[in-house]
């Protein structure tokens, strides 16, 4: 909290203080919100009223009813009735008030077993599209019970910082599944009866189709949490017990990482940025899905200056919102590929372009044109290894003299998660371990013993492990000669290229991952 307010809010609040002598404070930080309240007042009146139920923080510890507007005076007397207590009103700010009730609501349990439970009578269909555009997760007074089992379900996931929602149906239950931290969990388990009254409503949030249920469809939608918006991409699958749905959740709010919040230090973080003020080149950043490429470009354009800079991006989807920077929606049912959109981009006067991924020969061939007529391009492939990003440019039919001449640098990577800091403990690590990454006989390692703060798993968050090749004269060489991704790795790593595994086994060492989090993401790649 803590917002400065401007002079007429100011006086305002002045007048208001005077004339119904009521006591005003600049601040409501430090103050305890009142469950009671919360309970008994719908956040969507707190809202209109800028109103919020405080307990005092001295005893007797009685009910404040902080108030920025008039209306809200007016009602006190009603909310007292309600609440069944006497309160004590002051006035407060307005910013003060409804950041307040967006932090109060969102700290509520989930309400989604409870929501669940609810008989449905076939009653509750969907609102029409302008209604659910933009749904207020916090939000639930006077919804039917389906919409807002649907609600508290995305509410939880927001909250637990889950990726993706798996709605699941089996012969007897739908089964809720969230993906946090890269992982799958089984989230809830629904009964069968409201798995049709769950699936329209999240394609109608989707602007899907709800009566066609025999092919696949894609849909998007915005939600809000408070003040925070999150973009939902749904896809839907039909399967034998009925409509398989998956929403993946990006959330608007959330800050964007600089390299250094990824893991990347030392040596490779000097190496990756020096490749940033090169005036023209192909850097490619390369992985499976799930394996943090977007995040790690856009913390690299993060590194470039954008005043001096002109920087466009063509992305499917745009992920978040980069300030000084064109950002292009790809969509390819409008005819607008990465291949067509990058025609564009290069007549714009760009000197730094992202496309977010090659996957085609004309988008390659695009992106490499690009970089040899004075552009920075950057991009990403699915390969797993550095090296083989190189070998994928040439079966899509690059000449290789061209790879040799743009590409400066390919940076592969994949997630693992983060030891939780509040339960790590140390342990020896087991004889299998030792040996598969060649960790020293003495070495104590990490694990996480598992807390409430990491939901028992013994992980929070995630870090980046990296290869890096760079592109030198020995490796041009190679290329030019058409040679196979292994004797380019072998190469590599001669002149100094640490491959995943190795660096995984540093994040082992430094404590900050586990053995079986390095080979659950590296195994294949060193196939």
């Amino acid at each position: 909290m803590g917002f400065r307010m401007d002079a007429n809010t100011q006086e305002l609040l002045d007048r208001m203080s005077e004339r119904y002598h009521i006591p005003l404070r600049s601040s409501l930080a430090g103050c305890t919100p009142s469950a009671k309240f919360i309970e008994s007042i719908p956040i969507s009146h707190a809202r209109r009223l800028q109103v919020i139920g405080l307990l005092e923080e001295d005893p007797p510890h009685e009910l404040i009813l902080a108030i920025g507007s008039e209306e809200g005076l007016d009602q006190i007397d009603l909310m007292d009735r309600i609440l069944g207590i006497c309160s004590k009103p002051i006035l407060a700010p307005p910013e003060e008030i409804l950041s307040a009730i967006n932090h109060v609501y969102q700290s509520r349990e989930s309400q989604v077993e409870s929501v669940a439970q609810i008989e449905t009578d076939g009653s509750d269909h969907p609102e029409s599209i302008d209604d659910v555009m933009r749904e207020d997760l916090l939000d639930g007074d006077g919804k039917a019970p389906v919409i807002r089992l649907v609600n508290s379900l995305l509410f939880e996931a927001v909250r637990q910082q889950a990726s993706d929602i798996h709605l699941h149906p089996y012969e007897d239950r739908l089964i809720a599944r969230l993906r946090i931290d890269g992982i799958l969990f089984d989230a809830y388990t629904l009964p069968k009866s409201i798995q049709e009254e769950v699936t329209s409503r999240i394609k109608v949030l989707g602007q899907m189709d709800i009566a066609e249920k025999r092919l696949p469809q894609d849909g998007r939608a915005t939600v809000q949490l408070g003040d925070r918006l999150v973009d939902l991409r749904i896809s839907s699958m039909p399967t034998s017990f009925g409509e398989r749905i998956v929403a993946r959740l990006l959330d608007k709010s959330v800050r964007l990482f600089r390299l250094t919040d990824l893991g990347m230090k030392g040596a490779l973080l000097e190496s990756f940025q020096s490749l940033l003020a090169f005036e023209n080149g192909l850097i490619l950043v390369t992985g499976p899905t799930g394996s943090g490429k977007s995040t790690t470009l856009y913390a690299a354009l993060q590194e470039i200056d954008r005043l001096e800079k002109n920087i466009v991006t063509l992305e499917d989807p745009i992920e978040y919102q980069l300030e000084g920077i064109s950002q292009v929606q790809v969509s390819e049912k409008r005819g607008m590929t990465f291949a067509r959109g990058l025609r564009s981009v290069v007549r714009q006067d760009p000197d730094v372009i992202m496309v977010g991924e090659i996957r085609d020969t004309e988008t390659a061939q695009m992106a490499i044109q690009a970089s040899l007529t004075g552009h920075l391009v950057f991009s990403t492939l699915h390969t797993n290894s550095a090296s083989s990003a190189v070998t994928r440019l040439l079966d899509l039919g690059v000449e290789p003299y061209l790879v040799a001449s743009t590409v400066a640098g390919v940076l592969a990577q994949r997630l693992v998660r983060r030891i939780c800091p509040e339960c790590a403990i140390s342990i020896a690590p087991s004889e299998i371990d030792r040996r598969r990454h060649h960790l020293p006989d003495d070495v104590m390692i990490k694990r996480g013993a598992g807390c409430a703060r990491c939901r028992q798993t013994g992980f929070r968050g995630r870090l980046g492990i990296f290869e890096f090749l760079i592109v030198n004269e020995a490796v041009r060489e190679l290329i030019q000669s058409s040679a196979t991704a292994t004797q380019i790795e072998k190469q590599a790593i001669g002149q100094g290229m640490q491959l995943l595994s190795e660096h995984g086994r540093i994040r082992i060492l430094d404590g900050e991952t586990t053995p079986d989090e390095v080979a659950r993401v590296t195994t294949r790649s060193s196939l």
